[in-house]
């Protein structure tokens, strides 16, 4: 990739997200930066700094093996019967 200074000022939520974006692809000098890249980096940089629980492809494999122990768990709970007071 070219080499583009991108000087960034302020403290906007669309600033602090564009020098995120540039860390990344400073620190990602594998990845393969096209418009599609820089666009959806850029947006979960902005999400992210907007608070936004962003998911990788490594993410959702955590989060159905949360969902498959949380199914586990209700299960476990109806097999408990009535609660005798």
């Amino acid at each position: 990739m070219a080499d583009i200074k991108i000087d960034i000022e302020g403290d906007s939520e669309e600033a602090v997200a564009l020098a995120l974006l540039k860390i990344i692809m400073d620190k990602d000098e594998d990845a393969e930066v096209d418009r599609g890249w820089i666009l959806e980096t850029y947006s979960a940089c902005l999400a992210t700094v907007r608070g936004a629980l962003i998911l990788d492809g490594d993410d959702e494999e955590d989060e159905e093996m949360e969902e498959d122990e949380m199914d586990e768990m209700d299960e476990d709970d109806e097999d408990t019967g009535p609660v005798k007071g």
